[in-house]
């Protein structure tokens, strides 16, 4: 007769037999089915267990007599556990499990980055040898994830927790073929392969007349809250309510509140929100059925009829089933190994809840946490110098954790960094380069929402302070901009320096014989929107020293007042320039010209106690375009020249106005007064007093001689050379002492209108070479008329013409 229990695997030996077998499978679980097996062995024969481990198994429940078809229970081998020997028989412990488990046997920590869950699962299951005929996903409607990370985890754990998280459940439908994984989300559920409705029909005793059915249909009704409440933070829009919330029971008080669920959107908060309560209205009821029906699978629905309720007379989803095989009656050596829990070929329990309720699994898969930290690189789509940020200031990185290959910046979503200051406007940020070694924190613990928390050094981005510069603390950017602050004792100094036209601040302890430098090695711009104080020497004296090698331009708007060794008092008026020293002030130009333009208005010098002196080896000009030139007094002014001294007016008269004394004097040459164009009139209110060894007076056209009360005119030769015209106009008294001749060579005619009187003694009086035309002459009253070419008078002695 053959068994009703059979085992097929190339494990064990063909004549092996199923003594019992219990197993459990439930929805969101990978099932196991432990079964015993006696193994015939010949004489020095032993099996192998090792290689049997994760070969292919199939426990299958045939009664050839009822012909329904065989209940099969597909998987592999999880393990093969000898347990006793006797007789040439061997008992051997043989655990059926899906290949599903075996991820349960993994560990990795990876990320994923803008993946879907059901894009996820699907990669890890293929990671893992699946193809499309192990598996099928029925899911959709679901969006990209940023950055989800599987920490330190078997690939079952991590694909399990967000399914529990999404709602997502899962079951296996078995063939000859072996198993194959269902992935779902709705109520869609398959039945039971059978059709049939499960008769209800209790039983005491040992009575087995009611064939396959279920003994016992007991139903457990538990208490749930009112409300579930979920809440979570999106930095992206952090004045954003995201949260969400659903009703649970109606009967409930109690309220469930979650924060960190982790959602970022309002909606995605609802959709998690009523996930949560359809996860625990699920078990609100659930129904407990005992029997001996077969073919009951978890995540299948089966129909329950004859029970003396009418509302349990529908249909239900078997969330879990445990089934239980006997066939060891042959085997009573073997009871105490076996464990056998129930004495009928098939028993079955099962756990089911309405069908027309969605079932959700239960969050019983851990979320991992990271309370410590964890280190990663810096990293990014470009090779480039500079950091490689978004528009949040993000970054990039490649966890240390991370065993994908992934590169270029595609292992990580962006990532926040913690900064030591922060607000709506303020900030602090050095930017990170790729390659730079980082520290992670996790917020809350949760490894999908990773900051950066700051920065270590190692060999190939050292620190910038090290045992040769530990007395100083360094900022040092990429591009070498630098801060330091040395804190050796008697020489503290702070240095902030870029490498550019090699520019630096440096205050401190001296360097270069000052402890305050400010150095470029091109141009500078200091601005002040308002004052800018200066103060030079308050602890003792000091010198202020500007050195410009080309052009020194400065603008000011106002007034400037400079005060040198003095108080300079109020500020000056708008437009003002004001120097004022206690002592010297010396302006020296050594080379090129010095120029003082005033476009408009005055210019004036003032020395009030002291002198002026103007030095200069070259010209010095004075030109006055439009006005006048004054020189104002009250002491003496003089004009020293080696060379030539010449006072010219171009355009107009010259007056030389003196209220005291004038002198003209010429010691080593002549003095020339040349009124070419114009008239010369000499005027004095006393005498007119001319010495010399010879006076000429020379004139092309006329001389008057007007005679005031008396002229005197001295020397040991006086010669008068007439041209067209000569009037003499004498006044009151004209005197001439002559000591010699007299000689008057005209050109024209000679007219005396008055008295020629002959004073003292007359030695001689002469004329000759001329002609009178009328003479007319008496002793006290003469009136002489000269004409033709020439007149001669010889005196000895005194005239007088009155």
């Amino acid at each position: 007769m053959a068994d009703l229990i059979t085992l097929e695997s190339s494990a064990l030996p063909e004549n092996s037999r199923v003594a019992t077998f219990r197993g459990v499978e439930g929805i969101s679980r990978p099932y196991e089915f432990e079964v015993m097996v006696v193994v015939e062995e010949a004489d020095g024969e032993e099996i192998d267990l090792a290689d049997g481990i994760g070969g292919k198994a199939r426990l299958v429940i045939d009664r050839a007599d009822d012909k329904l078809p065989p209940f099969i229970i597909a998987g592999i081998l999880g393990s093969l556990e000898h347990l006793h020997s006797f007789g040439g028989r061997s008992l051997v412990r043989a655990v059926i499990v899906p290949r599903l488990w075996t991820l349960g046997l993994s560990r990795h920590s990876r990320n994923f980055t803008k993946k879907s869950v059901p894009e996820i699962i699907q990669a890890i299951l293929e990671d893992n040898g699946f193809t499309s005929d192990d598996f099928e996903i029925r899911l959709s409607g679901y969006g990209k994830e940023e950055h989800v990370c599987q920490y330190h985890e078997s690939d079952l754990a991590f694909i399990s927790r967000w399914m529990e998280r999404d709602g997502i459940y899962y079951y296996f439908e078995h063939s000859e073929n072996g198993e194959k994984l269902i992935i779902c989300d709705t109520e869609g559920y398959p039945a039971e392969p059978l059709g049939a409705p499960v008769r209800y029909f209790p039983q005491t005793g040992m009575d087995r007349s009611a064939g396959p059915s279920f003994r016992t249909f007991r139903a457990r009704h538990t208490s749930l809250p009112a409300v579930v409440k979920l809440k979570d933070y999106d930095y992206a829009k952090p004045n954003l309510d995201v949260s969400g919330q659903a009703n649970v029971s109606q009967h409930g008080t109690a309220e469930v509140t979650v924060y960190g669920a982790r959602f970022f959107s309002p909606s995605d908060g609802k959709r998690l929100a009523q996930i949560r309560a359809e996860e625990m209205l699920a078990r609100e009821v659930v129904f407990r059925a005992t029997g001996t029906r077969s073919h009951l699978r978890s995540g299948h629905t089966f129909e329950l009829d004859e029970h003396p309720k009418p509302s349990f007379n529908k249909k239900f989803l078997a969330i879990e089933v445990h089934h239980y095989g006997n066939q060891a009656a042959g085997h009573t050596q073997w009871k105490e190994l076996m464990e056998l829990d129930h004495e009928e070929v098939y028993f079955v329990e099962v756990d089911a809840i309405p069908a027309d309720v969605q079932f959700r699994p239960e969050c019983r898969t851990p979320w991992p946490r990271i309370f410590g930290a964890e280190n990663g690189i810096v990293d990014g789509s470009a090779d480039s110098e500079y950091a490689q940020i978004d528009d949040q200031g993000r970054y990039l990185v490649k966890f240390k954790y991370d065993e994908s290959n992934l590169k270029q910046g595609n292992a990580s979503t962006y990532v926040r960094m913690m900064q030591p200051h922060g607000g709506g406007i303020e900030g602090f940020h050095f930017p990170l380069r790729k390659g730079t070694e980082v520290v992670f924190t996790f917020l809350g613990g949760d490894p999908d929402r990773p900051v950066i928390t700051g920065v270590v050094p190692n060999a190939l981005t050292p620190s910038p302070v090290t045992s040769g510069n530990h007395t100083k603390n360094v900022i040092q950017t990429g591009g070498r901009n630098r801060l330091e602050l040395e804190d050796l004792a008697g020489q503290q100094r702070i240095t902030l320096s870029t490498p550019y036209s090699n520019s630096y601040v440096r205050m401190g302890s001296p360097n270069e014989e000052h402890e305050l430098i400010v150095k470029t090695d091109d141009n500078t711009l200091l601005h002040a929107g308002k004052d800018y104080d200066q103060t030079v020497g308050m602890n003792g004296g000091g010198s202020w020293t500007v050195d410009v090698c080309d052009h020194w331009k400065s603008t000011i708007g106002g007034g400037m007042v400079l005060g040198v060794g003095v108080s300079v008092g109020d500020d000056p008026a708008d437009g003002c320039i004001k120097i004022v020293a206690n002592s010297h002030i010396n302006v020296q130009t050594l080379g090129g010209k010095y120029q003082l333009d005033v476009d408009t208005g005055n210019w004036i010098t003032n020395v009030p106690a002291g002198s002026m002196t103007t030095t200069t080896k070259g010209d010095y000009t004075v030109t006055v375009t439009s006005n006048n030139t004054k020189f104002d007094t009250t002491g003496k002014t003089e004009i020293l020249s080696k060379g030539l001294v010449k006072v010219e007016s171009s355009g107009s008269t010259m007056d030389l106005l003196s209220k005291g004394n004038m002198t003209m004097k010429s010691s080593s040459g002549n003095v020339v007064i040349d009124a070419t164009a114009g008239r010369m009139d000499v005027t004095a209110k006393s005498e007119i007093l001319i010495k010399a060894p010879k006076v000429e007076t020379k004139s092309t056209s006329e001389i008057h001689e007007i005679l005031g009360q008396e002229m005197t005119v001295k020397g040991s030769q006086f010669e008068t050379y007439i041209g067209i015209k000569n009037e003499n106009v004498l006044g009151l008294k004209m005197e001439g002492l002559v000591g010699g001749k007299i000689e008057g060579i005209l050109a024209a005619e000679i007219r005396f209108g008055a008295t020629l009187s002959l004073v003292d003694r007359v030695a001689e009086f002469e004329l000759k070479k001329g002609k009178i035309v009328k003479k007319e002459a008496e002793l006290g009253s003469v009136s002489i008329t000269l004409i033709q070419q020439s007149v001669t008078i010889t005196q000895v002695g005194i005239f007088m013409l009155a």
